[in-house]
């Protein structure tokens, strides 16, 4: 041992004989038994920390595999100022995803002018909000499948009595692709003042949440840009076309040119919004005023930027006094009959519905329908009462009547706040409360801490469930209730982390101890 002290010292080689000298020594001090029981003291400790590690993260490790990344391309390669161009969001995969968002979608101010939002042609059964803000000049998008995440609780909820999920085939099977999907796309006019190249690229991204409700991972990709062409326009067809509170058949479409609607006898007047492609095409406006019996053709006139290219769109609007509704009536699920009444000037109508009319019956009658609710809106009376809106499902013949105050709406969905019955419990911690929804309050439950609010709602085919109420998105979605089976691995793998730290410091301070010892014991010497 002084001998290789020695040479360390002295930076010199180590003969081999002075090694297997040490090594002698060693063995002499320590014994073989010593030396074989820290070996396997080592590898112990080697193991146990190998384990740890492999449990936390296993888990993110799994997460990852299903990241997304989210591409920004144009339609377009170049085009010209003043028409609209079309950008696609699109994720490099899309692996179970029941909701997304906010997604924020940033573009040139001076170059491009917001016009729209449309869902991905793929994404069925998903809804698609959007929000512009001006001063940032970015676009955010939120999009749900609601019906999927229902039917997925609904699922779950659906248990043995070992506490154990049953599958069943009518489980619901969300929409999973490994290839790109169309998430959504967007439109904007480019500016007049616009040159050379315009982008847009992707800013925060989150939300992103798939069929066993676990987030998914997802990273901006690809911006997008498109070269702007300084020539004069010959486009003379409209981005988009509609008639306040009508529906339009066919859906429009830039290039079909006649179109029809139908309207009650008490309609005189329409609104006609459209929009040319081009900003610097005139659209000019005919026949939408004094509507008669019969056919009324409104024409839109699109003249393009060049003065040449010329447009007409035709819109056919049908004032029918087949449309009477007198003496026509229903009768709900219970049997209680309710009579069609003649449409007042007065009637205020929700955001979204359109006119149009239903088979009842075998008979046409005007309501108001909104895209992705099942439910109509119409107006009728039971005997002793006044008339008024009801919202009502053909499927199950359920009619309740509209109250902006007790009812709530959103894309896919009329819910009615109900009274719990008193076979439901309700959730531990929550309290009777008002809470604000919009310009409305309703009645509901809120949590110990203020930060969850819940009502009891009822959906459209009569089902009834707790739902959050998110007062400040506007939005609610279904209560889902812990359950102790449901943080089982969780419990599991902290139970198992804590036994390997705890091992681990135990292993550490028995092997510092015997170090210590030793290092007090006399040492031999050579003489």
């Amino acid at each position: 041992m002084a001998l290789c002290r020695k040479l360390l010292q002295e930076d010199l080689p180590i003969p081999y004989n002075a090694v297997e000298e040490t090594q002698t020594n060693a063995v002499a001090v320590l014994g073989p038994d010593m030396i074989m029981r820290r070996s396997k003291v080592c590898k112990y400790i080697l193991l146990l920390f190998i384990c740890a590690f492999a449990l936390s993260y296993s888990t993110v490790f799994l997460r990852a595999a299903g990241g997304v990344t989210v591409d920004l391309s144009f339609r377009e390669k170049s085009s010209k100022a003043g028409e609209i161009v079309t950008l696609d969001v699109v994720f490099s995969s899309f692996p179970s995803i029941t909701r997304f968002g906010p997604l924020e979608v940033n573009y040139e101010d001076e170059n491009l002018e917001f016009v729209d939002a449309q869902m991905g042609p793929e994404l069925v059964g998903f809804s698609l909000t959007y929000e512009k803000d001006d001063e940032s000049a970015l676009v955010r998008l939120t999009s749900l499948n609601e019906s999927l995440e229902e039917a997925i609780l609904q699922s779950a909820a659906e248990t043995t009595g070992e506490g154990e999920t049953t599958a069943k085939s009518s489980d619901p099977v969300a929409f999973n692709t490994e290839e790109p999907v169309i998430v959504a796309t967007l439109r904007f006019r480019i500016k007049e003042s616009a040159r050379g190249e315009v982008k847009a690229w992707l800013g925060g991204i989150s939300g992103l949440r798939d069929s066993v409700l676990e987030n998914v991972v997802a990273g901006a990709g690809n911006s997008a840009s498109l070269i702007v062409q300084a020539v004069v326009s010959s486009d003379a067809t409209l981005s988009s076309l509609s008639v306040t509170s009508l529906e339009l058949k066919p859906d429009f479409d830039p290039g079909i040119f006649e179109y029809e609607a139908v309207v009650s006898k008490n309609v005189s007047d329409v609104a006609v919004n459209a929009v040319a492609y081009n900003i610097n095409s005139s659209v000019t406006v005919e026949g939408q005023s004094n509507l008669k019996p019969g056919n009324n053709p409104v024409t839109v006139t699109v003249k393009a930027e060049d003065g040449e290219s010329v447009n007409i769109y035709t819109i056919n609007i049908f004032q029918s006094d087949a449309l009477s509704v007198q003496g026509i009536s229903l009768q709900d699920k219970d049997g209680v009959e309710y009579f069609f009444e003649p449409l007042p000037e007065t009637i205020v109508i929700p955001a979204d519905f359109v006119q149009t009319t239903m088979l009842l019956s075998g008979k046409e009658v005007p309501c108001f329908k909104r895209e992705g609710v099942k439910s109509a809106l119409i107006y009728v009376k039971r005997n002793g009462m006044d008339p008024g809106l009801y919202a009502y499902n053909q499927d199950t013949g359920i009619l309740r009547l509209y109250e902006p105050g007790k009812m709530l709406l959103r894309s896919s969905l009329i819910l009615t706040v109900e009274q719990v019955p008193a076979s439901v419990i309700i959730p531990e911690g929550f309290t009777p409360a008002s809470i604000p929804f919009g310009n409305t309050e309703i009645s509901g439950y809120v949590s110990k801490d203020k930060s969850t609010s819940i009502a009891y709602l009822k959906t459209e085919d009569g089902s009834a469930q707790f739902y959050v109420i998110d007062s400040q998105n506007r939005d609610f979605y279904p209560y889902k209730t812990t359950t102790p089976t449901q943080n089982l691995f969780l419990y599991l793998f902290i139970v198992c982390a804590s036994i390997a730290v705890v091992e681990a410091l135990i292993i550490g301070l028995m092997f510092y101890r015997r170090r210590h010892q030793f290092r007090r014991q006399a040492k031999p010497r050579r003489v």
